[in-house]
């Protein structure tokens, strides 16, 4: 007998998973609402790329500059004031970008979940510095775009990309 059922699609987390994170990282007043646009290539300052056991892209974080400071920040307890300045003057400190990694790396346990096999984190670049198929991937459709209020920071906003 031939097997005609489709593959299961792997879903991206949706956002109640991604909350339920960022809320245990950056405190129970975190806000996080979804929006209808994608995080334009040019708001992009930060791409995490994470493979599968096979070493196959799978899924990206893209994050704003905003969204950047604001994480990589609060991670440590830097001043709001600090970051938000940071973000004004469009850089990204060097300890801020090491705290944003933790944030990714921690970030993997819920795209597991959803992706229901083990997932890597790859790399957290800044979007110069992206290989040629982590840019190509920025352009799935597939996505969860999240707008997220931390507490006296700068609002920041991230997509949750599927590149399968």
């Amino acid at each position: 007998m031939l097997n005609t059922t489709k593959p299961v699609a792997k879903k991206l987390p949706g956002l109640i998973d991604s909350k339920h994170l960022l809320t245990m990282l950056f405190g129970p007043d975190t806000v996080c609402t979804l929006r209808k646009v994608a995080l334009a290539p040019a708001d992009c300052v930060i791409v995490a790329s994470y493979h599968d056991n096979n070493g196959a892209l799978q899924r990206l974080v893209t994050c704003d500059l905003a969204f950047v400071n604001s994480a990589g920040a609060a991670l440590s307890a830097i001043p709001p004031a600090a970051a938000n300045n940071a973000t004004k003057a469009k850089r990204i400190a060097d300890n801020v970008l090491d705290n944003l990694s933790e944030v990714m790396n921690i970030a993997v346990n819920m795209l597991i979940e959803s992706f229901g096999a083990r997932l890597e984190l790859a790399s957290v670049s800044r979007i110069a510095e992206v290989t040629p198929a982590v840019l190509a991937a920025l352009s799935a459709d597939q996505r969860v775009k999240i707008d997220v209020t931390i507490p006296r920071y700068d609002m920041g906003r991230l997509d949750l990309i599927s590149v399968t």
